[in-house]
């Protein structure tokens, strides 16, 4: 089942030229002041992107995400730990950094339709295996080559955040939520879960 747009809305990856909208609306949607730095590693670095979905030119909604692959290296936008056993037999594991929608063009499948299309375009880019993070669900040898680990953080306190992501399949990890009762990661916990992207044309 394809997951289609309305009418007027487009999808495609960031551009320098779209930071200051993109900047702006990480600004008005989310709690976290994001540096330059994040947005231009989102630019340049080869395992992460950022989606943006667009009106009449405008930005009305982003989605930004990292693929975690052997050759990651630690910065920025998060760290990767060289570590011998891979997730679910060999699983891509894909952690979702940013998600956003303009209030006015919520609920309509725009979010998910970027979650989806950020993790297919990471998938035909890093072919390489990922290594574990927070504890992830267990496959089979044949569904992990065709499935995806997704990651998410989420406000304790965002509960539309924490639905969204409950009907994309994904469920909160207590066993993260007990290590990250202190500083910021207090008011965040993280939810996992196993994806199969769909068509998206």
């Amino acid at each position: 089942m394809a997951l289609l747009l309305p009418d007027g809305i487009g999808i495609r990856m960031m551009r320098s030229s779209d930071m200051p909208q993109v900047r702006a609306l990480h600004t008005k949607l989310l709690p976290i002041t994001y540096p330059t730095a994040f947005f231009v590693q989102l630019l340049v670095q080869p395992q992460h992107m950022c989606l943006i979905a667009t009106y009449n030119g405008n930005v009305i909604a982003f989605t930004s995400a990292t693929m975690e692959t052997r050759h990651s290296t630690p910065g920025l936008l998060g760290s990767a730990r060289d570590q011998d056993r891979p997730i679910g037999g060999g699983a891509l594991r894909v952690t979702l950094l940013t998600l956003g929608v303009s209030p006015e063009f919520q609920r309509q499948g725009i979010a998910r339709r970027l979650v989806h299309e950020v993790v297919q375009r990471l998938r035909m880019s890093c072919g390489a295996p990922c290594h574990e993070s927070p504890p992830a669900p267990s496959l089979s040898e044949s569904e992990s080559t065709d499935a995806v680990i997704l990651c998410a953080e989420v406000a304790r306190d965002n509960s539309s955040g924490q639905s969204f992501y409950s009907h994309l399949g994904m469920q909160r990890q207590l066993e993260v939520d007990k290590q990250c009762e202190f500083g910021s990661k207090a008011h965040t916990c993280m939810v996992v879960g196993v994806m199969r992207t769909v068509s998206v044309s």
